[in-house]
Formats: C-alpha cells, structure tokens, sequence
C-alpha cells in the first residue's frame, strides 16, 4: 500500500517522489530523528532509478512486477535476507513487521472467529491472523497484489527480485510460515474508501488497518464507517506512522500534521482518537518499528504508531459469513 495507496505508509517530504522505489514511496519515510534512538541506525535518503511512486488512488505502480517484489520482499523475507549486515544493530522487532501486527489483534482480541486485514497487500498480516482467527478476510486496491496473495495460498512459495547492488538482482523465495492453516483466508480486491463496494461481509472481531491510513484519500471516510464493521467488544488496530503527503491526500483531507486556525498543533494520534470517541474506547497506543530494503547497505526506518480501539458494547453472538 497501499485508495491505495492500500496498504502503504509514508515517505519522508524531502525525498523525491519520482525517485523512489514503489515500496519505498508506499511505505517509507517518517520522521526518522527519534526512530534512531530506538533502532540504533543512522537515516539515509533513499533515490533510486527513476520509477514513478505512487501519487494518486489505484496507481499502475501497485499493479507492477517490482512493486510485488518489494512487498514480498518488505512481508516475507527472513531476518538474515531482508538485512544480512545490520540486523545485529537494528532492534529485532522492526524486522518483522507483519508478524508484529497481527500479534496485537490476537492479543486483544476477546473472541477470535473473525478478522479483517483493510489494505493486506501482498497477505503475510493476513496468513499470520490466521494462526490464532477462524476466517480472516484480506483486501487491498491492488489486483496484482491481491494475485499474489492467492498465489501464496495455492502454491505456498513465489519468487521475488531482491536488490543486493546496483543492478546485481537474486531471485528469492517468499514462503508463507510454516504452521498456518491457509483455508482460513479469503482475498478480494476492494477499497479502504469503499467498503461497502465489498458486499454484506458482516462484522469482525478483529479489523488489522497497517501503515494505510495517511496513504488513503478520504481518511476521515474510512474513519466515519471503519466502526460498522467491528463487533461490539471487538478491537480495530490502527498502525501508521502519520506521513501526510499531498500527492497522496489532498491536504484539507489530512486528520493531523498541520497547524489549525488558532496555530495550534494537530496531532493526528489525537484526531483519530477524537473521531473514533463515539464508538470505541482506547485500550493501547504504542510504537512499531519497521525497516525498509534498498539493497543490503541501505534501509530506510520508520516507526508507526499502533492504536487499540475496543468497540462499545458487549460481545455478539453469531458469525456472519462474506457473501460471495
């Protein structure tokens, strides 16, 4: 991502859209100042080739060969691949930040029938809900992602295009953990600021929204309807590291990073808690780290904040199937 941008997050102002890989201009970026103190690392700027990012909702650059590189990449690559020279230095967590995802929905989780994956990009957060859900649905405004994810279900492994140097490439192999029961997975094309284009899908227990929101262009939409599809007592986790950009969200769009009438500051971790006060009490709000491949000397850091919302009300009964 990555509306797509489905599943994507942020890119630094100061880098060159135009320059940047797709991953990189879906999900790099951030302030990365106090990022350093918690990964130990120190920040470069990330140019390369001249690929176009993506700028607008359903962008071509999400539906490319490299772009599903990259993703498989950035989801399934282990530790020793993704950052064989700096993983002793980087905070081990930031090396896997799927996985990280999906440990927070089942942590929180009450019940575990059902699960959403809004923005699943090319599916590890799906699969990994899948250890601990009963159904997991995954969707992302890319075709070609959402290929890939189908892929993986059926065959378990692909090949992917790794960057080791310049132009020296290996090919790799992304392979969905072992111990996951696949079956429990359904993936569909849809639209973050669309849901109801998906059908009656019902409500979920757990609804996982990764490094999406600031890459979404009505943000306050996904925000307004996100609660109709989160049972009463289940949790919406919300991950993002709030880099808005106006190539991506026009910025009377943008939930925070801006100065309002009065000068006063707006934090978009606030503004989301404000929007989301009606129908959803906060139960966490921390930090994940996540790190980004070039090649194998240059990474890019970001650090997203997670927010846990448990929707008011009690429990309900029943499961509500997808209709298809």
């Amino acid at each position: 991502a990555t509306p797509k941008p489905p599943p994507s997050t942020n890119m630094p102002e100061s880098l060159a859209l135009d320059n940047l890989t797709p991953l990189q201009a879906a999900v790099a970026g951030v302030a990365v100042g106090g990022v350093l103190s918690y990964l130990l690392l120190k920040s470069t700027k990330t140019v390369i080739g001249s690929v176009r990012s993506v700028t607008a909702s359903g962008s071509t650059v999400y539906e490319s060969d490299r772009a599903v590189d990259e993703y498989l990449q950035f989801h399934y690559a282990p530790a020793e691949q993704l950052a064989p020279l700096v993983s002793p230095f980087v905070n081990q967590s930031a090396l896997d930040f799927p996985r990280l995802c999906a440990t927070q929905c089942a942590k929180h989780a009450r019940t575990k029938g059902r699960a959403l994956d809004v923005g699943c990009a090319v599916g590890r957060h799906t699969f990994e809900l899948a250890r601990d859900f009963d159904e997991v649905v995954g969707f992302d405004y890319s075709k070609a992602f959402i290929e890939t994810c189908v892929k993986l279900q059926k065959q378990d492994k692909l090949p992917y295009k790794c960057t080791v140097e310049s132009d020296i490439r290996d090919t790799r192999t992304a392979a969905v953990p072992a111990g996951i029961e696949k079956s429990k997975c359904k993936f569909v094309v849809g639209d973050a600021c669309n849901m109801q284009a998906l059908g009656d899908v019902g409500q979920f227990d757990s609804v996982l929204a990764a490094n999406l929101l600031c890459r979404l262009p009505d943000p306050h939409k996904f925000l307004r309807e996100i609660s109709g599809y989160v049972k009463p007592g289940g949790v919406l986790v919300l991950v993002s590291p709030y880099s808005w950009l106006s190539e991506y969200t026009k910025q009377a769009n943008w939930v925070g990073g801006f100065y309002d009438g009065a000068g006063k500051a707006v934090m978009t971790a606030e503004s989301v808690k404000a929007a989301l006060a009606g129908a959803f009490d906060v139960e966490a709000d921390q930090n994940m780290p996540f790190l980004i491949r070039e090649h194998q000397r240059k990474y890019q850091l970001g650090c997203s904040n997670c927010l846990v919302f448990r929707r008011k009300g009690g429990p309900s009964t029943g499961t509500k199937k997808m209709v298809t």
